[in-house]
């Protein structure tokens, strides 16, 4: 896992050097949220970008529908932190000089475990009264760890971006992707890769280092 470590800090550190902008995402998708610096090259109506970020492990989970993957990324080592990020930015409209609507193509890679708080019957209480029998199960939380999984998000989607001077400029973007999971835990049934929907949301806050 260190040599494709080290390519990825190659190629990233190859863009910063032609990179005409600099920009700070939070990014929430299927697997998470993270924080990620990109870092872009402008040409035509289009902007390509790469980036390298911190996945964020939250021991709070957004529902209590017993999912295994979806928003359930929690490192356990340092590697399982790290966010690979490439995007294409295609802007469709160039009429208005302050804001400048957009459709995006997004592709994040990370290698992480999962954490999974859950409810499972555990027992049944019979001296419990009622005609239910439902009401007499009793339930014990267990918290699970799966993996690690390489995460591939795939995701595409419409923004808009907004300069609030010449030089710092606000982006926002909403989309829909799928994401495929590659690894295997012999402890859940299922096939390889694993793979879900889900819908991204990504501010970036923005620099612009150089014209375009």
């Amino acid at each position: 896992m260190s040599k494709y470590l080290l390519l990825v800090l190659s190629i990233v550190y190859a863009t910063t050097m032609t990179a005409q902008n600099i920009g700070l995402n939070y990014y929430s998708t299927g697997a998470g949220s993270n924080i990620t610096a990109t870092f872009s090259k402008n040409f035509n109506h289009s902007e390509f970008g790469i980036g390298l970020g911190f996945n964020i492990g939250s021991i709070k989970q957004p529902d209590d529908q017993d999912n295994i993957y979806y928003k359930r990324l929690y490192p356990t080592k340092p590697i399982h932190y790290i966010n690979f990020n490439v995007y294409y930015d295609y802007y469709f409209f160039d009429k208005w000089n302050c804001i400048k609507p957009l459709l995006f193509y997004d592709l994040q890679i990370k290698y992480s475990t999962t954490r999974t708080s859950m409810y499972i019957i555990h027992d049944y209480d019979s001296t419990l009264t009622g005609d239910n029998p439902d009401e007499k199960l009793l339930y014990r939380n267990f918290i699970e760890y799966f993996g690690p999984y390489l995460w591939v998000e795939n995701s595409i989607g419409i923004g808009f971006k907004v300069d609030i001077t010449d030089r710092i400029y606000l982006k926002q973007k909403i989309g829909l992707g799928i994401h495929l999971l590659f690894g295997e835990d012999t402890s859940l049934p299922g096939s390889n890769p694993e793979w879900e929907f889900y819908g991204l949301v990504n501010i970036c806050l923005g620099i612009k280092i150089k014209s375009p």
